[in-house]
């Protein structure tokens, strides 16, 4: 099994991977980017939050790598791909390492105005995928309601005159793990755009219907109807805000899900800001709110008696941290994070009405293609 995580590992590292937003040129004097974060952890929890434990309450790290590369071969032509090791006692499956290709694809680049990308892609919904990398993150956690599932499909998108928009048939639905079903891929339309009136100021929405649930549902709890009969319609509104040293950014998204018995709706929103204290130094915070559906189709066992579990899952959780630049290419980071839960406390897993959380988090940035050439 070792062995066969590590083969994982090397095609991760020689596919390696790219950032969302790709320039038109890869690098001015070569057609290759090559380029990576190391990140190590360090958390300390309590053992009473189903977001914040790690390790069951024990001090605990964790090690990860990222890389990103992308290729030029024509002009405006650009092959891409990004992906991630990651292990340590301190990942939510302790137990486990991970391997991931979080994006892989072809892009064209006609214009400012249109680009074409086909692959796997960044969500859609949403705008915090661009700050998701540790370097870009003002703080050590990542909002909950931020979707990890990168899709396949094709998007076009580009911006003009104040106005941004992006449009794409993709194969997964916008899903958090634990509250609804793995989905079955499905193609499905997501949209979004954005406004801009002023430097710095920026108002966006984003839009996706179809299939959540996934063809291993139960036929009993179907009622007749097929899987890809239940939609799942999700909105969501997003706003940024920079003025000197001052950096805001806010999301909140409305999802409604199709169970036999109507529909049950939920919601996310959060609240970031950073702000710049010295050229080297920075404080931030985070609040966020969550009122999740929770979706569990299942049948008795032995039984064709089926059961539908739909209720909201509601707590809400916020983080206080800050940064200090140690180099240009090195971050360290600080932070404390705690939670509130409001749900029953017979629901399975339940581990308590919330918790606290302490983190470190050191960053360091690379280029390997810069290596290469300080060695010729």
């Amino acid at each position: 099994m070792r062995a066969v995580r590590m083969c994982r590992l090397g095609i991760v590292v020689v596919t390696l991977g790219v950032v969302a937003a790709i320039p038109t040129r890869v690098i001015a004097q070569s057609p290759v980017l090559l380029q990576g974060i190391v990140d190590g952890e360090f958390w300390s929890t309590n053992a009473r939050s189903n977001l914040l434990t790690r390790n069951r309450g024990e001090p605990a790290g964790l090690g990860r790598i990222q890389m990103w590369g992308a290729y030029e071969p024509l002009p405006g032509l650009v092959a891409y791909a990004q992906g991630a090791f990651e292990g340590g006692s301190a990942r939510y499956e302790a137990d486990e390492q991970e391997v991931s290709s979080d994006q892989f694809g072809l892009r064209y680049t006609a214009s400012q105005h249109f680009v074409i990308d086909a692959g796997r892609l960044t969500p859609v919904i949403g705008t915090f995928a661009s700050r998701h990398f540790s370097t870009r993150n003002p703080l050590i956690g990542e909002p909950d309601g931020y979707s990890l599932d990168y899709p396949l499909g094709v998007e076009v998108f580009g911006d003009a005159y104040r106005f941004d928009y992006r449009a794409a048939m993709v194969s997964l639905p916008t899903s958090h793990a634990g509250y609804e079903p793995s989905p079955t891929p499905r193609l499905r339309p997501a949209i979004g755009g954005g406004y801009t009136p002023i430097v710095g100021l920026r108002f966006g929405t984003s839009f996706t219907v179809g299939p959540y649930l996934n063809r291993d549902v139960p036929v009993a709890a179907l009622k007749g109807r097929s899987w890809s009969d239940f939609h799942q319609r999700v909105i969501a509104f997003d706003a940024s805000f920079s003025h000197g040293y001052l950096e805001t950014h806010a999301e909140a998204a409305r999802g409604r899900y199709d169970i036999p018995s109507g529909a049950i709706t939920g919601f996310t929103y959060y609240g970031e800001a950073k702000y710049t204290l010295t050229p080297r130094f920075f404080i931030a915070a985070r609040a966020e709110r969550n009122k999740y559906p929770f979706i569990r189709p299942t049948t008795t066992t032995g039984t064709s008696t089926a059961t539908w579990t739909a209720r909201l899952t509601d707590f809400v959780d916020g983080e206080f941290g800050g940064g200090y630049r140690l180099s240009p290419s090195t971050l360290i980071k600080a932070s404390v994070r705690g939670d509130r839960w409001w749900v029953r406390n017979t629901a399975p897993g339940f581990l308590g009405q919330g918790g606290h959380a302490v983190a470190l988090q050191v960053s360091h940035a690379f280029d390997a293609v810069d290596w290469f050439d300080r060695n010729r």
